[in-house]
């Protein structure tokens, strides 16, 4: 149950992590859009939008190796970059055919129709991206901190103690078939 209880805590983690990742780099990405859009590409939003794009992801890449996976270590940097930037352009594909089709198949050229079908591409793009960073690209073995032990705590402590006068409980190993490795992603290293 401990190992349950800990993958999930450390998926709730990256999973927070990368939402604030993602939130600046949304802002980031949103921001040189509008800017490229109104200044350098008037006619051209899907080729502003692709150039926005790859500023935030240099961006994102930076914040989430350096904060968001940092616990996976890997001695593959040149791998794990080239594999971002191979998953953000996935990413970005889906982000321009949502943009296309609301541009070129709905007819809406308007500019908040265009940052509202991006927001929409975003969302669909960024569940794509979260995976395939988990499962691919931060995919280094987990390093953790050691575990406290359950005596370590007072609760822990009390309920582990033998009764005054009887010989201590021996440690409980976990049971065959317990699950181990990662919550998502390939099979663990060893």
């Amino acid at each position: 149950m401990r190992a349950w209880y800990d993958r999930w805590r450390r998926l709730i983690g990256e999973a927070w992590r990368f939402g604030v990742v993602g939130a600046a780099n949304v802002g980031v990405n949103f921001v040189a859009f509008n800017a490229l859009a109104l200044t350098l590409f008037p006619d051209g939003e899907l080729k502003a939008n692709i150039v926005a794009t790859a500023i935030a992801t240099t961006s994102s890449y930076l914040m989430n190796r350096g904060w968001t996976f940092r616990h996976r270590k890997t001695s593959r940097i040149s791998r794990e970059y080239v594999l971002f930037f191979l998953f953000n352009a996935l990413g970005l594909a889906i982000e321009l055919a949502v943009m296309g089709a609301v541009k070129y198949g709905l007819g809406l050229t308007s500019l908040l129709a265009l940052n509202l079908a991006k927001a929409a591409g975003l969302g669909l793009g960024t569940v794509f991206r979260f995976w395939t960073y988990r499962a691919f690209v931060f995919a280094g073995q987990a390093v953790l901190a050691p575990a406290a032990t359950p005596a370590a705590t007072p609760v822990t402590a009390l309920a582990a103690a033998p009764p005054p006068g009887l010989p201590a409980r021996p440690p409980v190993a976990a049971p065959v078939g317990a699950m181990t490795g990662p919550l998502v992603g390939p099979p663990a290293r060893r």
